[in-house]
């Protein structure tokens, strides 16, 4: 039971998350830190929720009243069939905010990562690894996501299972990625 890096009741766990979070308690702990993983599996529905929530946030869900219609709905876009959402999806990510689509599908505006200067417009853009269940999100402190990120660096490497990670400093979160593992390697 993780003592430092703790789960929301409603993160849903898979194989693949729940040995890399177990393990990296013992990284928090030594840091006095207190984390929460806030996201683990999630459905295309979901991925579409978070974009739908941004918008609303954001107050451009009249822009893109489309991206409210069904997930398989489509539109056309500049002579090209496209996901409703799409354009609300590549909306967000030439705003900054770092969003898998619900399904793959082309980055429709300028959308530049951070760290990055090649513009990834017209780029296929998969869907988010939370969907494979071999992703989970730590949520960031009253002080943004430093120490959370300082803690995950020290990690890498160390921790069987665990990949990589994205600081999404306009999600207050970190992104943090797992590689199928074996179960039996965590007996």
């Amino acid at each position: 039971m993780n003592k430092f890096l703790l789960v929301k009741d409603n993160v849903v766990l898979t194989e693949h998350i729940t040995p890399v979070i177990q393990r990296l308690d013992s990284f928090f702990a030594a840091h006095k830190l207190t984390a929460w993983v806030t996201s683990g599996l999630r459905r295309p529905e979901d991925q579409l929720r978070i974009i739908r929530n941004e918008l609303n946030r954001r107050g451009l869900s009249g822009d893109y009243q489309q991206a409210f219609e069904d997930i398989g709905a489509k539109i056309m876009y500049e002579d090209t069939e496209v996901y409703a959402w799409q354009p609300a999806w590549s909306k967000l990510l030439s705003l900054g905010f770092i969003v898998n689509p619900p399904y793959p599908a082309v980055a429709l505006m300028d959308y530049f990562r951070p760290g990055s200067d090649k513009n990834k417009k017209g780029t296929m853009i998969g869907d988010s690894p939370h969907i494979r269940g071999t992703a989970f999100d730590i949520g960031g402190g009253k002080d943004g996501v430093t120490n959370e990120a300082q803690v995950i660096e020290r990690a890498m490497g160390k921790v069987k299972g665990l990949k990589g990670y994205l600081i999404e400093r306009n999600n207050n979160a970190i992104h943090v990625d797992c590689q199928p593992i074996d179960m039996e390697d965590f007996k």
